[in-house]
């Protein structure tokens, strides 16, 4: 200020030496005319700062709809209203549409009396504009100072032209700095620092340029954070989609690709041939060896395959899951070394021994092969599954295999099962188990039936196979469970209910089990028949389950025992209370000296642990005597028997003729 005042008086001196003994009157002319011209100026002055403002905040709002903060912009806005000349600020997306607008009380009032200042805001970095800033300042001060001095100035517009014109020019020159800063901030970047000049200046340029410095600094110190920051996340972004696509497309155990990538691979091929590679009884290797030991021999076989096929550009090399491999061919060879390929592939693994802790190790392989590229896995699978059920090394997917019409077939039945479930057409059938010394009925077995609308009854060896696969499963034993226990409530019988090694690892199926018995309070009567080829090998589940429907009551049975999957050790490692003896021993039981030697020896084994023995598929009388010479307990067959809906119709006729056991 001391220099405005310096040259203000300077310049009062100079008018007083040119003029001298100009009249007191010319003198107050001077002075009014002066100080309207001063006015005058300072309103361009404000004009200029408005524009300023509105450059000035300009990149702040841009960074801010750029990172999508509008609070940010809120308080940047509620700050500028803190000048009581700004009437309005309006912030607009890339859409016209309203981000933050504010308003003061004498918007309305002051709207005539203002100017609007528009500018474009434009992403950081980028010349692609992303919103628009609207700042509407007042111009009252100008408005009133132009109508108090209009007739004088008009009046000595003449006289006072030529100073008025040197005036203005010393002002436009004082003025000059703003200028000169206006055209540095025009295209200022928060990437590049502009040398704003005038710092040193004692006055209000002085003072707007170390605001504008200062506010610069600033600037420069976040975009170089957001500069970092961004750097990082672009960094951590990057290290996340390489470890998620190795994830995705690579197999942890083998670093081969895997089924996604093979699945990829096919979309992309327009040509080509697969094999799928299965690796024979691998289930043995785990159970005997131990799961290391079978980790340690997919790598080194898939390590052999890579050394197979590394000379070979146009195969690839995937592992589908656990013992499955995949050769895809992207270039179609000739059909008969496509053929060649898999053969010698076989011929060559056989001769493979694996050693693993001292142990030599060998392996077999079946191949199931697509000479399509469409659906060319699905076809291989088929073609493997084909190979698998008919002892075949390898064979080439064929339409003649009607796998699809077996899985159509296989969906039929899933769907049969779902409606029987709903329209509670489930139910249980009743065979009895006869005592071989009283010849009375000991028990009854429950077995499942699916009852067709039209009063067809479906046995279960159509369609238990596929529940098995499917999720009705668990269901069709929660109904059999609640049925079986629902009838003999009040009946004073023995009965058994079958159940697998998956319905026994099912806690929920385990849960019901314990809730049903207890219902129906047949804890004493039940018998849970668990089928000796599933899985029974689960001791440590298995005995869980067992010992827990001891302590309520319930008894055991191992079904089908005897049926090429048995061990003595189930009989030693599990607290059982019957065997049934498989019906494949039992029904030639009459004229097969091997069946009676080893239906000898379970009885004999099983006397010695005091489980009682039950005969399956006793089906003429000539078995039944047989079964009765060896010592079995109980016998059950259709020659005794044969499954019915209701437990009374065996009641009366074994009352009405005991004939039947004789």
């Amino acid at each position: 200020m001391s220099i405005k005042n310096g040259v203000i008086n300077s310049l009062s001196t100079k008018i007083v030496t040119s003029i001298g003994v100009v009249s007191v009157l010319i003198t107050l002319v001077i002075f009014s005319v002066s100080e309207k011209i001063t006015k005058d100026a300072f309103s361009g002055v404000e004009l200029e700062k408005a524009d300023l403002i509105a450059r000035t905040i300009e990149p702040l709002i841009a960074i801010n709809i750029y990172l999508d903060m509008p609070e940010n912009i809120a308080q940047l806005a509620q700050q500028l209203m803190e000048n009581r000349y700004i009437l309005s600020v309006k912030v607009l997306d890339d859409k016209n549409k309203i981000v933050n607008e504010v308003e003061s009380g004498e918007y309305q009032k002051d709207i005539e009396d203002s100017f609007v200042v528009e500018k474009i805001l434009n992403q950081p970095n980028s010349a692609k504009q992303i919103g628009k800033l609207v700042l509407v300042y007042s111009n009252k001060r100008y408005v009133e100072l132009v109508d108090k001095y209009t007739n004088m100035t008009i009046l000595l517009l003449l006289a006072l032209a030529v100073l008025f014109i040197l005036y203005g020019l010393y002002i436009k020159k004082m003025l000059a700095p703003l200028g000169q800063i206006a055209k540095l901030l025009k295209h200022y970047s928060p990437d590049k620092e502009v040398d704003i000049p005038f710092l040193s200046q004692n006055n209000e340029i002085g003072l707007i340029s170390n605001a504008l410095n200062s506010m610069q600094q600033k600037i420069l110190q976040y975009s170089k954070k957001q500069k970092n920051i961004n750097h990082y996340l672009e960094e951590k972004v990057n290290e996340k989609t390489l470890e998620l696509r190795e994830q995705l497309y690579i197999d942890t155990l083998t670093e081969l690709p895997n089924r996604f990538s093979l699945l990829n691979d096919i979309f992309k091929s327009r040509e080509g041939a697969l094999l799928v590679i299965n690796i024979d009884d691998f289930k043995e290797i785990n159970d005997f060896f131990g799961h290391v030991a079978g980790d340690n021999i997919l790598k080194k076989f898939s390590n052999r395959l890579k050394s197979m096929f590394k000379n070979n550009e146009h195969i690839r090399l995937k592992r589908l899951s656990g013992d499955e491999f995949a050769l895809l061919f992207m270039q179609k060879p000739p059909l008969e070394d496509f053929i060649k390929s898999a053969e010698k592939l076989i011929n060559d693994v056989e001769k493979m021994i694996f050693i693993y802790k001292k142990n030599e190790i060998s392996i077999r392989i079946t191949i199931g092969g697509a000479y399509q590229i469409e659906r060319a896995l699905e076809k291989a699978d088929i073609a493997l599954k084909s190979a698998k059920r008919e002892r075949k090394s390898f064979l080439l997917y064929d339409e003649k295999l009607n796998i699809e019409e077996l899985y159509k077939d296989n969906m039929e039945w899933v769907r049969k099962l779902k409606k029987a479930i709903e329209q509670d057409m489930i139910v249980p059938y009743f065979q009895p188990i006869f005592d071989n010394k009283s010849e009375e009925i000991a028990s009854y077995e429950c077995l499942i039936r699916l009852v067709e609308s039209n009063g067809n009854v479906v046995s279960p060896y159509l369609f238990l196979t596929i529940a098995k696969k499917s999720r009705v499963y668990s269901e069709l034993t929660r109904i059999m469970i609640e049925k079986s226990c629902q009838h003999f409530e009040n009946i004073d019988c023995d009965f058994s209910v079958n159940l697998s090694v998956d319905d026994i690892l099912n806690d929920e199926i385990v849960n019901e089990i314990k809730q049903k018995i207890k219902k129906y309070s047949v804890e004493n009567k039940i018998i849970f028949e668990i089928l000796e080829s599933e899985g029974i090998e689960n001791y440590e589940e298995v005995s869980l389950f067992i010992s827990e429907m001891k302590k309520l009551g319930c008894r055991i049975a191992i079904d089908d025992f005897g049926s090429g999957y048995s061990n003595f050790e189930h009989l030693l490692k599990l607290d059982i209370d019957y065997i049934k003896i498989d019906g494949t021993l039992i029904k030639n039981l009459d004229k097969d000296a091997n069946a009676q030697v080893v239906v000898e020896t379970i009885v004999d084994f099983a006397n010695r642990l005091n489980i009682l023995t039950v005969a399956e598929f006793v089906h003429n009388e000539a078995v039944l005597k047989r079964v009765k010479e060896l010592k079995v307990n109980r016998s059950q067959g259709f020659f005794l028997g044969i499954p019915e809906a209701n437990t009374d119709i065996h009641m009366l006729r074994h009352a009405d003729s005991k004939i039947i056991l004789k």
